[in-house]
């Protein structure tokens, strides 16, 4: 692997062994390009998102559907260390988007703005994420795969305005119809349960992936909580 991917010295490598490393864009599609039967004669431009035209504005942020243009600035966001154990990195949560899609499923990654600057990221998806114990149900509804703020932003109010975006964006079934969104955390991030259930998201007592599911109506006249 580190050959493929041009690393030489032997920290990177022990990094990559252990999975302390953090790995580009580039480096991660192009790892995708050479392992797996689906991933056969593909570019890594290929397996870039598409430029979309998907456009979310609310009071202090501009939400942009992420292609070419919108990578170095998605893959710049980085969040505090002591929330890196809770947070997967954006690179690999745009791989998981693009492979979603590749099965079948359908998906949106979207990076904020404040003034220009890029402040936050988020995912969606309706159909399978390929999570362990995955209910029906699940399938049916739209995800909350990501979401995540910069740490030079937090603490400012743009968590809860990025996460009442994409809920009023999931609410206009822009994927397809769907009763409901959900999204899964780490039992012990307390941050993001508290956001989550001020943003009407109920704990549902279900797993996905060792984490606990919260869920939410897409229905009736409360999506402006």
């Amino acid at each position: 692997m580190a050959d493929i991917l041009g690393y030489s010295g032997k920290g990177m490598i022990s990094r990559l062994e252990n999975d302390s490393a953090e790995m580009s864009y580039e480096k991660l599609m192009l790892l995708l390009s050479r392992f797996g039967e689906d991933f056969e004669g593909e570019t890594i431009e290929t397996l870039a998102p598409k430029a979309d035209s998907t456009v979310i504005k609310s009071a202090n942020l501009v939400l942009k559907a992420i292609g070419f243009a919108e990578l170095d600035d998605v893959l710049s966001l980085k969040v505090a260390p002591h929330q890196r154990d809770f947070v997967a990195e954006n690179a690999l949560a745009i791989a998981e988007a693009y492979a979603a899609e590749h099965e079948g499923g359908k998906t949106q990654c979207f990076v904020a703005y404040h003034k220009n600057a890029p402040v936050g990221f988020a995912s969606i998806a309706l159909g399978s994420i390929g999570a362990k114990r995955e209910k029906e149900w699940m399938k049916k509804s739209y995800c909350l795969w990501r979401i995540m703020i910069d740490m030079n932003y937090q603490g400012k109010g743009f968590g809860k305005e990025l996460l009442t975006s994409v809920i009023r964006w999931c609410a206009t079934k822009p994927l397809g119809e769907a009763d409901a969104i959900y999204t899964s955390c780490d039992g012990k991030n307390e941050g993001a349960i508290s956001l989550y259930q001020a943003a009407g998201f109920e704990v549902t007592g279900e797993k996905i992936d060792g984490e606990i599911v919260l869920k939410r109506s897409l229905m009736g006249g409360h999506l402006d909580e």
